[in-house]
């Protein structure tokens, strides 16, 4: 019987909900370097021996410890990063041809080598409409809860359309 009761407290437990993120954007003209309290982030484009500017690395310095680098790419070479605790929060492009691309976001450990822990796609285009032809642009809107030794990310989008998930949920557990 405790032990159920237990449960039934940790699960009543309120979640704590966290101000916005606070997004840097990256793009291909130059190396950028962002502090994040005790970390420093730079991305740059990979050296020039590749055929493409999507290309970029990110390399993370925390003091006390080697430079870890990620190797990732983004169509038309923009994107942005923002840190939540001891996650990193990657936007990316994925797509071409059009500008049309899908924005995802990836979640990175600061203090696990970068070790990537979830990849979710953020944006979308599609055709809502047969009689136009031209797609429609969803975006989802991301709001952050930690509570109960977990932390929870919800994507949702402003309004529900057919045919695609009004609501993406990516729930981490938090080291003790």
């Amino acid at each position: 019987m405790r032990v159920a009761i237990l449960s039934f407290l940790i699960f009543l437990t309120p979640m704590l909900a966290f101000a916005d993120l606070q997004w840097h954007k990256y793009d291909t003209t130059k190396k950028q370097t962002i502090t994040f309290g005790h970390a420093t982030v730079s991305i740059e484009s990979k050296p020039p021996d590749t055929a493409f500017t999507d290309d970029f690395v990110l390399t993370l310095q925390m003091p006390g410890q080697k430079p870890r680098q990620y190797y990732f790419s983004s169509s038309y070479g923009d994107g942005s990063i923002a840190v939540y605790g001891d996650l990193l929060l990657l936007k990316y492009r994925v797509g071409g041809g059009t500008r049309a691309g899908d924005d995802h976001i990836r979640i990175l450990r600061l203090d696990y080598d970068l070790a990537e822990l979830a990849d979710i796609q953020s944006s979308c285009w599609v055709l809502t409409d047969p009689h136009n032809a031209g797609p429609d642009f969803f975006e989802y809107r991301l709001k952050i809860q930690t509570g109960g030794g977990y932390t929870t990310f919800i994507f949702t989008l402003p309004k529900p359309q057919r045919g695609i998930p009004s609501e993406k949920i990516v729930r981490l557990k938090n080291d003790a």
